[in-house]
């Protein structure tokens, strides 16, 4: 479920298996190590314009086979923690806000999943008390065309594959190069843009770090804004597999949330 709303970036290089070298220029892909002898891994830096580098990095994150995603968005009242594993069909987050409010959302074939306390189905999923009570800890099934309180399938299911968090990292205005950095080690290059974030008026920049090499791995994301609001995402665990089981006992959306109640 998406956070951070439009703009959000993410990223970090980690192990698993590297994803096919990504397209620079949208050209020819880049060249990787042991193309020939004693050649050097092509550096994303060669794409010498802030949107060629972007797209390097969004096919990187399309065609990474599975990543771990961790984000942190602090607010002016608290702040988020979320920790997502994604995959090309599916994936699964765990948020919470504080000791607030916790919620797991699987998305196995097609089927968003979800099981949170009472708070969590009230405050990150708009079910009415009474019934966030009722259904609190048990899993509950989201398919295309349902709605959980004030949530509907899609924004449910939004930000949980590969293809889906990249599209959230478009940027809405044409990035700009940003200074190199180092990141753990890691020599990163940068794109940077306006952000729109929803529910924000203030103005917010965005800022995505890229490996500096032929992977053009998304590395580090952050979204900074006024009124003390500010997001940071990292990507790890490039290519490992990831398990998941689709809740034997989950119970229809429909029943959680009558037509009556959210109409």
């Amino acid at each position: 479920m998406a956070l951070l709303g439009l703009g959000a970036l993410a990223g970090c290089s980690g192990s698993g298996s590297a994803p096919p070298a990504a397209t620079a220029s949208g050209g020819k892909a880049a060249s990787s190590a042991g193309s020939s002898p004693g050649a050097r891994p092509l550096a994303a830096s060669v794409a010498r314009s802030a949107p060629a580098l972007l797209r390097g990095a969004l096919a990187a994150l399309r065609s990474g086979g599975s990543v771990h995603v961790d984000i942190n968005v602090t607010l002016p009242g608290g702040s988020i923690v979320e920790s997502d594993d994604a995959t090309a069909s599916g994936g699964r987050q765990i948020m919470s806000i504080g000791q607030a409010a916790h919620a797991t959302i699987l998305f196995i074939a097609g089927v968003g999943y979800v099981n949170a306390d009472a708070k969590g189905l009230n405050g990150f999923f708009g079910v009415p008390q009474l019934q966030a009570k009722q259904f609190a800890d048990r899993w509950i099934a989201l398919r295309h065309g349902d709605k959980l309180g004030q949530t509907t399938y899609d924004d449910l299911t939004a930000g949980i594959t590969l293809s889906s968090v990249a599209s959230e990292l478009e940027p809405a205005s044409t990035p700009k190069l940003a200074p190199s950095n180092t990141i753990n080690g890691q020599r990163v290059v940068a794109v940077q843009a306006p952000a729109q974030v929803s529910g924000l008026t203030s103005k917010a920049t965005e800022t995505l770090d890229v490996t500096d090499n032929s992977l053009m791995r998304p590395v580090l994301a952050k979204v900074v804004a006024g009124g003390g609001y500010s997001s940071q995402m990292s990507f790890t665990h490039w290519g490992e597999t990831l398990h998941l089981s689709a809740p034997s006992s989950a119970v229809p959306a429909s029943s959680v949330t009558p037509a009556s109640v959210t109409a």
